[in-house]
Formats: structure tokens, C-alpha cells, sequence
């Protein structure tokens, strides 16, 4: 068995006077910790740069879907435009 020693010639430690007078409030002390540990539930609409990081995210991938239709319609006139001409002057 291990033994332990106690060492009961050190003063316990105490909080100073200030520090007791700043936890007594438990209303405050408990608004304090869910503000601190909770995320706020504010709507996504009243959130502005979340609103505006989607905005642009929608944006982007509309630009990207408009730029690739246009590659797509390029690729389908290129497949037309390319035509076999016969020339009838073969002797």
C-alpha cells in the first residue's frame, strides 16, 4: 500500500474577498456561462455575415452553371459547324 503524506503545515488556499463578492450574483454568473458556452440562436436572415457568405456561396454557383451551359452550347455548334465539303470537280 502507498503512503501518503499530508501536509497540513501550508495554509489552505482562499479566494480574496473580491473574488467570493464577483460569484454571489448566480443570476449574472449564469448568464455569463451561457453566453459564453451556448451559440447564439439568432435566425439565419438576422445573421448578417452568414447571410451574406450563403449569398455569395448561391451566387458562385450560379456563375459556375451559366459558364459551363456556354461551354456546353460551344461543343454542340462546334460538333455542327464541322462539315465534309466534296468537291464535284474530280476528274
Amino acid at each position: 500500500m502507498k503512503e501518503y503524506k499530508i501536509n497540513n503545515e501550508q495554509e489552505p488556499k482562499v479566494p480574496s474577498s473580491e473574488t467570493i463578492a464577483k460569484y454571489k450574483n448566480f443570476r449574472q454568473l449564469s448568464h455569463e456561462y451561457d453566453r459564453l458556452t451556448k451559440k447564439p440562436k439568432v435566425p439565419l436572415y438576422r445573421d448578417k455575415k452568414a447571410f451574406l457568405v450563403l449569398l455569395l456561396i448561391v451566387l458562385m454557383a450560379f456563375v459556375l452553371a451559366q459558364i459551363a451551359d456556354e461551354e456546353e452550347e460551344d461543343r454542340e455548334n462546334e460538333s455542327i459547324d464541322t462539315t465534309i465539303t466534296i468537291d464535284a470537280n474530280v476528274e
